[in-house]
């Protein structure tokens, strides 16, 4: 049995979830740094940021909307996907 999270790279599909909802931050936020690398993630519009997230394999859509909370912390969970837990900052040097 695979790790909860993980995420395959081949299908494209979770491999531990059934389904996903909005309060799956950190789930999502993985599997858009998986199929959408090549996203500016800081100039995505929200509407944009929804359509993605409703796109994913497994993802159960709601009657209600995200509020900005939830979207600004799948956007977090998302950079730290692609950052791979590297919590360095490219301005580290300059302090």
């Amino acid at each position: 049995m695979s790790d909860p999270g993980k995420w395959d790279n081949q299908t494209g599909d979770t491999l531990s979830w059934d389904t996903l909802t909005w309060q799956d931050i950190r789930a999502i936020g993985m599997a858009l740094a998986e199929r959408h690398p090549e996203e500016n993630i800081l100039t995505l519009p929200p509407e944009r940021l929804e359509q993605m997230v409703g796109e994913l394999p497994g993802f159960a859509a709601a009657e209600t909307a995200p509020d900005d909370f939830t979207l600004s912390a799948i956007i977090t969970a998302w950079i730290d996907a692609e950052e791979d837990g590297d919590d360095s900052s490219p301005f580290e040097s300059l302090a």
